[in-house]
Parts: structure tokens; C-alpha cells; sequence
């Protein structure tokens, strides 16, 4: 009966494995950021419900509508490796002051966007 104090680790470590893949199977593992870092560590990835890259005051930036409300994060961020599930990913934490989503203060790791017709 030693090996039930086994079990809850073994299943806590299935879960850590697979909380880098979302739910489409994308696995976020591979992906690294501009300075050739892992874009997951003990940050969170997550899809985007939507995207838009534009322009505020006059510097490129990409805006993630996420959970519904919209972060924006500079181009820079962007990495060269493409979403294999067709939509935009944040990799890092969102910092939510007094829990005010119009408050959301993005900490991004990189971001990944799906290839883009050209």
C-alpha cells in the first residue's frame, strides 16, 4: 500500500505535462520568444477569441481579445514560428489591478499569431 502516496504526484505531473497544449492539441512547448527562451515556463499561453495588428501612436502593436476584454502588446512580441490551430496565442501573465479588466496590464513572453495570406 506504498504506492498510493504515488498517485496523486503521478497524476499532478500528467496534468503539469499537458497544461502546455491547448484545446485544439497546439503544444506551445516548442515555441520560443526573440531572445531564443521558451515562451512557457511558469507563464500561461493562451488562445486569443480575436486579434487586430494596427498602430497606436505611430508604433506597430497587435491587440488580443482575451477572456473578452482587449490587451495590447507591441509587435516586437511577435515571434517568426505560426499558430499550427489558426489563431492568435498570448504567452505570459496578465496582471488584473483591483480585479478591473479596463485595467489589464500585459507581461508578455512573445506572442504567436497563425500565418498570414500574403
Amino acid at each position: 500500500m506504498r504506492r498510493w502516496p504515488l498517485v496523486p504526484g503521478v497524476l499532478l505531473g500528467a496534468v503539469a505535462a499537458s497544461a502546455h497544449v491547448n484545446d485544439h492539441g497546439m503544444d506551445y512547448r516548442p515555441f520560443k520568444d526573440r531572445y531564443g527562451l521558451s515562451c512557457c515556463s511558469e507563464h500561461d499561453c493562451r488562445p486569443a477569441a480575436d486579434f487586430i495588428e494596427t498602430e497606436v501612436r505611430g508604433q506597430p502593436v497587435v491587440k488580443l481579445l482575451i477572456n473578452g476584454v482587449w490587451v495590447t502588446v507591441p509587435q516586437s512580441y511577435v515571434i517568426d514560428a505560426h499558430a499550427s490551430d489558426g489563431r492568435a496565442h498570448f504567452c505570459g501573465k496578465l496582471h488584473l489591478p483591483n480585479n478591473n479588466p479596463a485595467e489589464v496590464k500585459p507581461e508578455p513572453l512573445c506572442i504567436i499569431l497563425p500565418a498570414r495570406q500574403t
